[in-house]
């Protein structure tokens, strides 16, 4: 009988992994799919001890994470906007690929490998896609533009694609109907479910998760119905800006003030609470996740205003900004339908131009010939 390897700070709790430290009597975790590759779950264990106790791995001179570690310190590279997400990128590539072989060793099957397992895995292919960019940015900068690299040639993931995410407003209800109305604490006392009431104000305001545990009491402004939002570091980046709010809106932002419910949370816990309901409602195979509320808010803008740079600024978008057309998606069919509806109406009711409507004049009882036939004429042929 083979014997099973023991796997050391990873476990198995509810339908999932879990991967924990232990630093100086402080427990650290976090929970992953079933599906999620050994490697990932080993990079954030590595990552967390550095985090939480200084501990620095002794790289080996000469390998592959010295490699990146001297990539990362170049200062043009050190003072980009998302060195932090890069690097995290070529953790996971240094925890797959080896930390101790040489860069040169890497071949380009081995990577293939590696973004195959993440696309199995199901990652979404813009995440394979930026992890790939991060190896190859090293690659190139260390190798140069012109020189081959073990990542040329391996599958590249569309990094961006725009699909409709957007879920009918009558089913987002009845999801949230779904949803426990009450949680119990350590204490055995009942209390109002902040999930719930999260998953409320994400409804009805259209903020992604992380722009919500921004917020604080003093963001809201009843009396305005408006919420101060702060500022964005996503994509371009947004300066702070004043967000309206529906009555709906507001009646969710009070609820989450008298549970108390400002501040950060854990956004997969909201995110699985969002889940086991909406599973309830459309069924096991169904695809709508807690994001979708994003979508969906934008959809419904688009569809009322038929114009996105007011859907941007709702959604807190750069001026501009390509992804907003992303989120307007769910409403394109009604938005042309309403068009051509409108067109054709117009166009019923339009009175001809008064030039049109004189009446034509007769054409005059004899032309004049052609300019070729008079001239012939006047020199004598064929008359």
């Amino acid at each position: 009988m083979a014997r099973v390897r023991k796997l050391v700070g990873i476990r198995r709790k509810r339908n999932g992994w879990q991967a924990f430290i232990w630093i100086e009597g402080k427990f650290y975790s976090k929970q992953f799919p079933i599906e999620t590759p050994l490697s990932e779950m080993h990079a954030w264990r590595e990552q967390a001890l550095v985090r939480h106790s200084g501990e620095i791995r002794p790289v080996v001179r000469g390998g592959f994470e010295e490699d990146v570690r001297r990539y990362l310190a170049k200062p043009d590279i050190a003072a980009q906007k998302y060195i932090a997400q890069r690097a995290k990128y070529l953790d996971l590539w240094v925890a797959a690929l080896g930390r101790e072989r040489a860069r040169r060793t890497i071949v380009r099957d081995e990577v293939e490998a590696v973004l195959q397992e993440w696309l199995r895995a199901g990652f979404a292919p813009a995440t394979v896609y930026h992890r790939r960019s991060a190896l190859l940015a090293l690659f190139v900068r260390l190798d140069g533009k012109h020189v081959s690299n073990p990542v040329y040639g391996t599958t590249c993931p569309p990094h961006w694609r725009p699909i409709d995410r957007s879920v009918p407003f009558a089913t987002l209800q009845l999801i949230l109907a779904a949803m426990p109305n009450d949680r119990i604490d350590g204490a055995g006392i009942r209390q109002p479910s902040l999930a719930k009431l999260r998953v409320a104000v994400l409804m009805y305001t259209g903020m992604p998760p992380s722009e919500l545990m921004k917020l604080q009491r003093h963001h809201f402004d009843r009396e305005m119905a408006q919420l101060k939002m702060p500022w964005r570091e996503k994509g371009q980046g947004r300066p702070a800006y004043t967000l309206p709010l529906s009555r709906a809106a507001v009646a969710a932002l009070i609820a989450l003030d008298v549970a108390q419910g400002w501040g950060a949370f854990p956004t997969e816990m909201v995110g699985r609470s969002f889940k086991r309901a909406a599973r309830r409602v459309l069924g096991d195979d169904t695809t709508v996740k807690l994001y979708d509320l994003r979508h969906s808010f934008g959809a419904e803008a688009y569809r009322q205003t038929r114009d996105l740079a007011t859907v941007g600024r709702l959604l807190g978008h750069v001026e501009g900004s390509k992804v907003t057309a992303q989120y307007a998606r769910g409403a394109h069919a009604e938005v042309d339908r309403a068009a051509v509806d409108a067109m054709e109406v117009a166009r019923a009711a339009a009175k001809p131009a008064e030039f049109l409507a004189r009446p034509i004049p007769p054409l005059p009882a004899k032309t004049c010939p052609p300019r070729k036939l008079l001239k012939m004429r006047k020199i004598g042929v064929g008359s």
